[in-house]
């Protein structure tokens, strides 16, 4: 298991740290070991996922941090296109062949942590 990965109860971000509508990639570190979380935020959805595209094993959000929201609600792989379902995670289009890997979480407090 990656040692960087957020266990249980541990905070990922403040709800209020995000938009409506935006998803930011969060990276969490431990020695040499890094854990990248997708987290998105809609209304009062918000879902997590990892931060790796299925397509080429690649991350998805731009050197910004963020990751893309198309028109449609999708979010957008930064490297190349492939477009996921906020709520679910599966591919919607693009050269993905496989949804996100959904990390489990839980809003709390006005926290989003790691469930």
């Amino acid at each position: 298991m990656n040692p960087a990965r957020p266990r249980p109860g541990d905070v990922i971000v403040q709800l209020d740290a995000l938009g409506d509508a935006e998803a930011r990639a969060i990276d969490f570190r431990a020695g040499d070991a890094l854990f990248s979380l997708i987290v998105v935020r809609r209304g009062d959805l918000v879902r997590a996922y990892e931060n790796v595209c299925p397509h080429a094993a690649q991350p998805l959000d731009r050197p910004d941090g963020r990751v893309a929201i198309d028109a449609g609600g999708f979010l957008v792989c930064a490297m190349h296109g492939a477009s996921f379902h906020i709520a679910s995670g599966a591919c919607a289009s693009g050269p993905a062949d496989a949804p996100l890997t959904p990390f489990a979480i839980v809003v709390t407090g006005g926290a989003v942590v790691a469930a």
